[in-house]
């Protein structure tokens, strides 16, 4: 069957150990009335691990890329997908925080999309080593002709001129007159507790590249408290973003790609 639509998540499900099980569970209960097609996550502890692994739908429906403790630090990154996953690697990246990023190509409408995963560094301090870290991974798809970066790329919006074509920020492309803060201490009182001060920063985001793709809708997942007994904790302390993409009429037919995936 020709599959004409995908969604995706990231999600920075912070490593804090302030009500973390409860909060994990959260984001799992979350995305199984979601479903999307393929997730990837920041900041996952072992211990988050083995949660999320033990959800029978996803132990079930998903395929799994992860990077998880180590000499990675005390947190990873996981990638899941409901779709053929192939050529899987992870490339470690100039960091003083032992940041990465993951690729997987999946097969999905008829062709393969290249995805990958990303953290970069965080602070303020960093943007100069971000830009260089941003200038890898792109340079790392500069053969792919239809891909996606998603994750927490700690960018403010100053610099935001380092995503150039053929890249498309797609919360600004699909909801241009929406801030789309995925830190919000107007909202999240977990993030504002924890810090004990105010931010207002997009740092989770989803960039397209290709014409075989176009995104139809974008919004934020986790923005109210996990229970009403505990009316000051999230689900993490950003966000995460869901996206929906859309097969083109570029799309070769799929009966000629599926050959060719399965082929490798």
């Amino acid at each position: 069957m020709t599959r004409d639509e995908i969604t995706l998540v990231t999600f920075n499900i912070w490593f804090s150990d302030l009500h973390a099980e409860e909060r994990y569970r959260a984001i799992a209960d979350l995305l199984a009335r979601k479903m999307p097609d393929v997730m990837v996550f920041q900041e996952v502890t072992p211990a988050a691990l083995d949660l999320f692994l033990a959800q029978p739908w996803i132990r079930v429906r998903y395929r799994r890329a992860e990077v998880t403790g180590g000499d990675r630090g005390n947190y990873g990154m996981l990638m899941l997908s409901r779709l053929p996953i192939d050529n899987v690697t992870y490339t470690r990246l100039p960091s003083n925080l032992a940041r990465g990023f993951l690729t997987a190509e999946l097969y999905a409408g008829g062709s393969t999309l290249t995805v990958v995963a990303a953290h970069l560094e965080s602070g303020k301090a960093a943007a100069r080593l971000r830009e260089h870290q941003l200038g890898r991974i792109f340079r790392s798809l500069r053969r792919v002709e239809n891909g996606v970066v998603l994750g927490d790329f700690n960018m403010r919006d100053v610099e935001n001129e380092r995503i150039t074509e053929p890249y498309r920020d797609l919360w600004p492309v699909l909801r241009p007159d929406d801030d789309g803060f995925t830190e919000d201490t107007t909202i999240n009182l977990m993030r504002l507790d924890s810090k004990n001060k105010h931010r207002h920063v997009r740092f989770d985001r989803v960039l397209l590249k290709g014409e075989r793709w176009a995104a139809t809708h974008i919004e934020l997942l986790g923005t109210e408290p996990i229970s009403s007994a505990l009316p000051r904790v999230f689900p993490s302390d950003h966000f995460g973003v869901l996206c929906r993409l859309e097969r083109t009429a570029l799309a070769p037919a799929e009966s000629e790609w599926r050959q060719r995936f399965w082929r490798r």
